[in-house]
């Protein structure tokens, strides 16, 4: 059973429309979850969006020109829409959504509440949320779960967690937000592209490129390992751009390249340092693997977000080059120093060539 009825979605510059709405709405017995009110105090702020979304019967979005260049109102809606969450759009002036607010918003039934919201449209979002509930039943039977504990998956098996490229793609998005600070950047289609496009990169390259890690059947980390071009690796590791599906190489047939690893998210409560040598492990597996597939490696370039994960790069040997448009910490090294490390040596020996001394 939920917990609330409703999640609030609203851009900060709405504040007052969405804390008005929700006082209408609670004095009508409907409990809503709204930021900042209802984040427990010292908890991850991103995460308890997600549980509280989670949480939620329905999200009731405040829809205005603001929340419509919102990014965090955007990956609140996706987090939704991930979450089969029915979305109530509340237009509070008369503006169109952009194409990606559309994209997940699609044929949604639009209450218009401008010049003002009235007690009319404080009644149809009731109305609304009662048809919800009684097409979806409190209790569901049970579904079977394959990976019950922390567990590699490749992308290709997906389909065994009951996902597909479109779910897969939200939920990465999904744990960008968690994991990249949101006081520390400000993320929009021109840095990080649009969702076609990671939907897009997902299913040309991540299936050679990408791992996720997951628990309980939900994805809650992955990671992305991109061989690139000389002329795209300098972008990337002077801090000029997040890499973009045009980035990378076409690299089935073999040849050097230069690898960048754009991302080893992890979501906030799993975090920890098992799971993130769980996928260190995949990443020092993979370029063995692709070295003796004749993919060669020279340079390596990843963007770290976390303290945790910059101190594994730090006795990994690589070393920090500047920061990148998301402030994430760009680090480098190279294959050959990689292969010199003391730690890749005793832990990696295959892929620095030291088991074939032993």
């Amino acid at each position: 059973m939920s917990k609330y009825d409703i999640f609030m979605s609203y851009a900060s510059e709405d504040r007052n429309v969405a804390f008005t709405v929700v006082k209408n709405l609670e004095n009508r017995g409907c409990k809503c979850f709204i930021a900042p009110r209802d984040i427990r105090k010292g908890e991850d702020y991103a995460e308890e969006i997600v549980k509280g979304i989670g949480n939620s019967m329905a999200v009731l979005l405040i829809f205005s020109s603001k929340s419509d260049k919102s990014p965090y109102v955007l990956r609140e809606i996706n987090s939704a829409v991930s979450r089969l969450k029915p979305i109530i759009p509340l237009r509070i002036e008369d503006f169109h959504p952009s194409e990606s607010m559309e994209f997940y918003l699609g044929p949604t039934q639009w209450l218009d509440a401008f010049p003002e919201v009235t007690d009319v449209h404080f009644d149809e979002v009731l109305s609304i949320l009662f048809l919800t509930k009684k097409n979806n039943p409190v209790t569901k039977e049970a579904k079977e779960v394959r990976y019950k504990k922390p567990t590699l998956l490749k992308i290709s098996n997906i389909s065994q967690i009951g996902m597909n490229y479109t779910d897969l793609t939200m939920k990465e998005i999904e744990l960008d937000y968690l994991c990249i600070p949101s006081e520390q950047f400000e993320m929009n289609v021109d840095i990080e592209g649009t969702f076609d496009e990671w939907k897009d990169s997902a299913e040309q390259y991540e299936s050679d490129t990408s791992i996720l890690l997951v628990k309980q059947d939900e994805i809650i980390g992955y990671c992305d390992i991109y061989p690139v071009g000389k002329e795209a690796y300098e972008q990337l590791i002077s801090g000029q751009a997040i890499i973009r599906s045009s980035m990378i190489d076409l690299f089935s047939l073999g040849g050097e390249f230069d690898a960048y690893i754009s991302m080893i998210a992890i979501a906030p409560g799993d975090a920890n340092q098992n799971n993130y040598l769980m996928i260190i492990d995949w990443i020092f597996e993979h370029l063995t693997e692709w070295r003796n597939e004749d993919i060669l490696i020279n340079r390596i370039g990843i963007s770290v977000y976390s303290s945790m994960l910059e101190k594994f790069m730090e006795k990994f040997g690589f070393e920090y080059r500047t920061t990148n448009p998301a402030k994430g910490k760009v680090y480098e090294t190279t294959v050959e120093d990689l292969k010199n490390n003391e730690l890749v040596k005793k832990r990696y020996p295959e892929f620095s060539g030291s088991a074939k001394e032993n």
